[in-house]
């Protein structure tokens, strides 16, 4: 019995909602999920589950079968507990102290200022929703994971146990509540990093170029969408003077929040000898530049030059030296960004692509400690591409002096030809929304291919509600489509 599609669609999405805020309140950035962790914990045990922290602070949460539905195969639902946490220039936000503040307009919910965490913090609530109201069910599994947004090391670490006696695995972190995603592509993890060389500049003026206004983006659902990439940009710009032969020392490079995100913008402090009328014109050359290629998409592109005030009785900061800036644009210059190959056997599909997403001049006080790193992510559902990627970073790193650190590539998930659970999601989709549900494989990448590591013969599938601008501070939540997918799962479960 499916009681769920007896309640009224706006009493499902409130009390969804209402999950939702919860989770809201506790800050959960990648790699500091505990405190979301044990409330997930005590939340998932006052339900009557059998639940289990792991060591990472994964939850894995269990809910006996009701007893009509003795016998019946287990089902895992899986979301994740970490989110992108970010927000817009000028407003003051801690993300390991401050919570999410929720705004509800309409037909959207976002949050005031920030990213919404709705990846995966949806997920999580309609999971919860669904194990507190199905009436009849056969055994379920929640397993919420940690650090799936840096890493899926929650994933990855996951005991083999948790899948060995599952049959179906629904995960509930897709961006679209009319698709059904069935494979997603691999993943890589390259980092360059080098110790501050510092040099006292001769160079009378300090100056910072900012690039901002692009609209960035999750680098693998929007990195064929044609947009720029601010820290390639800034990159150019500066490598445009070095032509030029005007003169300029560097004292930091920043740019991007994380290695998962086309960069919005990007900025560098500098000294030098020119003036700022003269450093705005070669910015604005550069940006004509950059609107030649990207104006159609990137028509906000802001190119800015300002002089940096020093406060009195402060000492002037130390640059690189001119080796290391050349080496650091060289080697920006030259890390690709975009789409390298596209899919022949799926049209449109983008099969392979890498994400400049990252760059930070970093100061660690307590060691005493500054180093410049960059973080680059390639993408494709076909590993020997990632490695490409690797033995060339391997090249780059060598002739720029940079330090590589290369991480384990993340598994690509292929589509399952004879999935039952496919199957039965198009079906009920189809009857409860009077229009069919599309099916594809992604660029993106999902825990799905991990827990397949576990268990090959799982039947899984990734769903999820319309959410909008992830991992910015414009992330919305079309509430009308909550509704749809508690219903659609909860069929689904049933029929199972």
């Amino acid at each position: 019995m499916n009681n769920i599609l007896d309640i009224d669609e706006k009493a499902i999405v409130d009390e969804v909602l209402a999950e939702f805020a919860q989770l809201a309140k506790i800050p959960r950035p990648s790699h500091h999920e505990k405190a979301v962790s044990d409330y997930l914990y005590q939340l998932f045990s006052d339900m009557g589950c059998r639940v289990v922290q792991d060591d990472v602070n994964n939850i894995i949460a269990d809910m006996e079968a009701t007893e009509d539905c003795q016998g019946k195969p287990l089902t895992v639902l899986q979301a994740h507990m970490d989110m992108v946490c970010v927000a817009a220039e000028g407003v003051d936000f801690n993300p390991l102290t401050d919570e999410i503040k929720l705004v509800r307009e309409g037909n959207l919910l976002h949050a005031d200022g920030t990213s919404l965490g709705a990846d995966d913090g949806m997920g999580i609530a309609i999971i919860v929703y669904i194990m507190k109201h199905l009436a009849s069910h056969g055994p379920l599994r929640a397993v919420i994971t940690v650090d799936e947004e840096c890493g899926m090391t929650g994933a990855e670490t996951l005991a083999s146990e948790v899948f060995a006696d599952a049959e179906y695995v629904i995960n509930c972190d897709s961006e679209d509540w009319d698709l059904l995603t069935v494979g997603s592509a691999g993943s890589g993890d390259i980092t360059f990093r080098q110790g501050f060389c510092p040099m006292r500049s001769s160079l009378p003026h300090l100056y910072r170029l900012k690039i901002s206004g692009l609209r960035g983006g999750h680098s693998g659902e929007e990195i064929n969408c044609g947009g720029g990439n601010a820290i390639k940009a800034l990159a150019a710009c500066l490598n445009s003077w070095r032509k030029k032969g005007i003169s300029f020392d560097l004292v930091s490079f920043n740019g991007g929040r994380a290695k998962n995100v086309i960069p919005s913008s990007s900025e560098a402090v500098f000294y030098s000898d020119a003036g700022l009328e003269e450093l705005a014109a070669a910015a604005d050359e550069s940006r004509q530049e950059f609107l030649a290629v990207y104006g159609s998409i990137e028509a906000g592109a802001v190119f800015a030059v300002e002089a940096v005030e020093a406060a009195a009785g402060e000492e002037r900061p130390q640059a690189m030296d001119r080796y290391q800036k050349d080496n650091l644009l060289d080697l920006l210059m030259c890390l690709s960004s975009g789409v390298s190959a596209m899919s022949q056997l799926c049209p449109g599909l983008v099969q392979t692509s890498a994400n400049l997403g990252v760059v930070r001049t970093v100061f660690e006080a307590d060691r005493g400690e500054k180093y410049i790193e960059v973080q680059y992510m390639p993408r494709s559902a076909n590993e020997g591409s990632i490695l490409e990627y690797y033995r060339t970073a391997e090249i780059l790193a060598r002739l720029t002096d940079f330090e590589l650190q290369t991480g384990r590539i993340s598994p690509s998930w292929a589509e399952r030809q004879d999935s039952r659970l496919a199957k039965l999601m198009l079906e009920v989709f189809a009857e409860q929304n009077g229009q069919p549900m599309r099916m594809a494989t992604i660029h993106a990448g999902l825990e799905c291919s991990w827990h397949l590591q576990k268990n090959p013969q799982l039947d899984i599938v990734s769903i999820g509600t319309n959410n909008n601008d992830i991992h910015s501070p414009a992330e919305t939540l079309e509430l009308d489509t909550v509704a749809p997918q508690v219903r659609l799962i909860a069929e689904v479960l049933c029929r199972i």
